[in-house]
């Protein structure tokens, strides 16, 4: 599913983007760095997420995961399920200049992709590829 050119373009991508959902749908948007292709179904990506991703992803593992090139705007979309949550790291709970509520904990999502489809700022049909 996860071709050797997708894998490609997802590697030279700086920032990706991860839709959540609470139980009730309402959506959240986070940002982060480091996806990488794990194996031709998953993907993993690492973050400081906020309280809210974690929390969504908890109770609902449904998301969609996008990069984008920033000079043409095109990209990928992945939907697929969090299958699995690690934490990376823990800060000291010490930083001064730390606004209360700041994420102290990194994690790592394995997202397992069920589907994607082309994402572009231009016309596009959200119909998914046939890979």
């Amino acid at each position: 599913m996860l071709t050797e050119e997708i894998s490609r373009f997802i590697e030279s991508i700086e920032h990706a983007f991860v839709a959540s959902a609470d139980e009730s749908g309402r959506p959240h948007l986070a940002v982060g760095r480091d996806l990488h292709v794990m194996n031709s179904s998953h993907l993993v990506f690492e973050a400081w997420f906020c309280h809210k991703t974690m929390e969504n992803v908890s109770k609902n593992p449904y998301v969609a995961v996008t990069v984008t090139a920033s000079a043409s705007g095109n990209g990928y979309q992945f939907s697929g399920v969090v299958e699995k949550t690690a934490e990376t790291a823990i800060l000291d709970g010490y930083a001064p200049l730390e606004e209360p509520g700041m994420p102290q904990v990194q994690y790592r999502l394995m997202v397992r992709v069920d589907e994607i489809m082309e994402f572009s700022s231009g016309v596009h049909t959200d119909q998914p590829l046939g890979v």
